[in-house]
């Protein structure tokens, strides 16, 4: 709140200064005043991006984690790089390895992520989540992610293309629990879920580009209709399928002239970020150019493109003669869309580690919770407990009266099952309908296992959302630190097997951990 306080006290001292001395130059003023718009415009975003970039990295390296740690996946995926020349035995260990981890895989769909990938130490591909039966290619010629994770073992990011989209990779290499390199996971983004997580609604067109030299011809050849010829930038692609068009097309047509693609030409040699200024039907369109780099480090591979009208810098059309005059009622807009701007970063943030439906702390930062609870609970020698919370009946309640009514019976239950916790204790939304609570300081297995039956009676009871009388149920898995596990993986793994045991026992109870029970 203090760095936010400064903020605002620094921009209000700014545009008093600009008020001074931009009535004595008022020219001069509104020509640096359109180029400061544009830059801060790149800059947010540039902020957003980051922003999302953190986010989407935090929560891969978690999934990574949670990958290496399991013992079955490990072992398959080591099986699967001894050379085996029996065809069917390699299929058996593939479809093992999918069925693994398919369940969570959907689960990870749901949350943005589009690919999961296993590639052997000679980078062929073993398995593909998202296509199972599409497997055997050599991709070193066209994956520089994968070559590089399994030649340095390393991990890699970065923006990287392939037959069907342009997405955000993360390539970890994978070790056997001798250490031994085995191959390489691949955890991605698509390039439409990067766009959807960072425009707005003030953004009316946005697309992913990607250099030919990149595509090298293959992209075309075999998604035509997905990659098109880029009016913007001569050496690039559109992607078609991350391409939010605007209803006008003439728009298209006026903004495809020879200057307009002599600029962009020359800014896109900077490899940095920029932004210009089209007009349009007097109106004033900002265009920003966000460069992304691949695992090897170069930046403009792919671009961003955003399209934003701005109000503001329509104002800057008025004649000079009346800029005097509205002076100071512009100097007024501008602070107020400073401060706004101001705000709306803080949203961002705020957007990385909460889920928008409940308000509940997301994944990444009950991940962030948990540890700093360990790290509690380790420092005062308590115990703390871990539920994994998952709703019975929910998917009937979808079915019957719609998403609408599963929304705010999710809410519900958020607020009902909160209400009955302490609040030193922390509830999040892993996702769909599952939640999780960590219980810090707890006194035993039995006090736990009273708190949990507590919330199952409570949703147990007649649910009435908007007239209607709605009956759920719920399964909870519960694992103690220190006696079950010390480490958060671990700690998790457990508490979510003892879940399914729930469930497996016939729904709506708890489960204690115990070594049997896995």
């Amino acid at each position: 709140m203090k760095m936010k306080i400064n903020k605002f006290f620094t921009i209000s001292a700014v545009f008093i200064v600009f008020g001074v001395i931009g009535y004595f130059a008022i020219n001069s003023y509104i020509t640096s005043k359109e180029a400061y718009y544009l830059g801060m415009q790149n800059k947010l975003l540039k902020a957003k991006y980051d922003t999302t970039y953190k986010y989407f990295k935090i929560m891969t390296n978690d999934i990574y984690e949670m990958y290496s740690q399991n013992k079955k996946l490990i072992n398959l995926f080591s099986k699967a790089n001894t050379n085996i020349a029996d065809t069917n035995k390699e299929n058996e260990i593939r479809k093992q390895l999918y069925n693994s981890i398919k369940r969570n895989y959907k689960r990870l769909n749901r949350m943005g992520i589009s690919q999961v990938n296993f590639y052997l130490k000679n980078n062929i591909v073993f398995l593909r989540m998202h296509n199972p039966t599409f497997f055997g290619d050599d991709v070193s010629g066209a994956r520089p992610s994968v070559v590089l994770a399994n030649k340095t073992q390393k991990p890699q990011e970065g923006v990287e293309a392939c037959d069907f989209m342009v997405g955000l990779r993360f390539v970890y290499p994978a070790y056997n629990y001798k250490h031994e390199h085995i191959g390489s996971i691949e955890i991605s983004y698509s390039s439409k879920q990067l766009l959807k997580n960072i425009t707005d609604n003030f953004v009316f067109d946005s697309h992913m580009l990607i250099s030919k030299s990149v595509a090298k011809g293959t992209i075309v050849q075999k998604e035509s209709n997905n990659y098109k010829e880029s009016w913007e930038a001569s050496g690039y692609y559109i992607e078609e399928y991350t391409h939010k068009k605007l209803g006008d097309e003439n728009f298209y047509a006026k903004i495809n002239n020879k200057n307009l693609r002599s600029q962009i030409a020359s800014r896109i040699k900077t490899k940095k970020s920029f932004s210009l200024n089209i007009g349009y039907n007097y109106k004033n369109i900002i265009l920003t150019f966000l460069p992304l780099a691949d695992a090897k480090g170069v930046k403009n591979i792919s671009y961003i493109v955003t399209y934003t009208e701005s109000d503001y810098l329509s104002n800057l059309i008025i004649e000079r003669n009346y800029i005097k005059a509205l002076f100071f009622t512009i100097i007024s807009l501008l602070y107020l869309f400073a401060l706004y701007v101001v705000s709306n970063q803080e949203k961002l943030k705020s957007l990385a580690l909460y889920d928008t439906l409940t308000k509940l702390p997301n994944r990444t930062l009950f991940m962030i919770e948990l540890k700093q609870e360990l790290n509690r609970a380790y420092r005062h020698k308590e115990e703390m407990a871990l539920m994994f919370l998952d709703l019975d009946g929910f998917k009937n309640i979808n079915d019957t009266y719609g998403h609408q009514m599963g929304d705010e019976l999710l809410f519900y239950v958020s607020k009902l099952v909160t209400s009955n916790l302490r609040k030193s204790d922390i509830m999040a939304r892993l996702g769909g309908d599952e939640f999780t609570v960590i219980l810090g300081d707890i006194e035993d297995e039995k006090s736990v296992v009273k708190v949990a039956q507590h919330l199952i009676d409570e949703l147990n009871k007649d649910i009435v959302i908007n007239q209607k009388v709605l009956h759920i149920g719920v399964s909870i898995g519960i694992a103690i630190y220190p006696q079950d596990a010390k480490d958060p993986e671990t700690l998790i793994k457990y508490a979510d097997a003892m879940m399914y045991e729930s469930k497996n026992k016939g729904k709506n109870q708890v489960t204690l951990y115990r070594k049997e029970n896995v």
